[in-house]
């Protein structure tokens, strides 16, 4: 069963200037062009039926459109850091999506992940043995990066396919546009 999540895809503009972040250290699986998106909510595994209800609710009425920024490089993983991600300037309007996301897959008696809502982007995914010095001297350098605003007209439900070697293959499901 294919695992299934919402989430919004930035511009072309914006994925070149983010594709510029993404060389410098060793040891790092950096995210394919493809795959780079901001997950607003996470379902899991889904069977056909069930993915098929909670699209029928990502589009009674998601909302309106709004502008966000990206913004500092950071990581998940504290002493043993597994993912690099550019963080999203704090936003309303995004959260309010989430919100509604959320609201939409327990409408379809989904459970989603339970942890708290961090808007970001995987920028890559580290192995054990990166080099510390160039990924702490990637980090000085880029914390202070921030993208141009850019405008969120739209999000998408996801479904991915799994690979052993590689990195998984994201498909776009369905789309649900933000009017305004």
């Amino acid at each position: 069963m294919p695992t299934y999540f919402a989430a919004i895809k930035p511009p072309d503009d914006i994925l070149d200037a983010i594709e510029a972040l993404q060389k410098g250290v060793e040891g790092i699986n950096w995210s394919p062009r493809d795959n780079l998106h901001i997950t607003v909510g996470y379902f899991g595994e889904l069977s056909d039926e069930y993915a098929e209800i909670l699209d029928r609710e990502l589009a009674r009425s998601p909302g309106f459109g709004f502008d966000v920024n990206l913004s500092g490089v950071d990581y998940f993983g504290g002493a043993r850091p597994h993912t690099l991600w550019l963080g999203v300037k704090k936003n309303h309007a995004l959260a309010a999506l989430h919100k509604y996301v959320r609201s939409a897959a327990r409408r379809s008696t989904i459970e989603m992940e339970k942890r708290n809502f961090r808007p970001h982007l995987s920028l890559a995914y580290l192995r054990r043995n990166i080099a510390k010095d160039d990924f702490e001297r990637y980090l000085r350098l880029h914390v202070r990066f921030t993208s141009k605003p850019f405008l969120v007209d739209q999000f998408a439900l996801y479904s991915t396919q799994k690979h052993k070697q590689g990195p998984n293959t994201y498909i776009k499901e369905a789309t649900y546009p933000l009017v305004g």
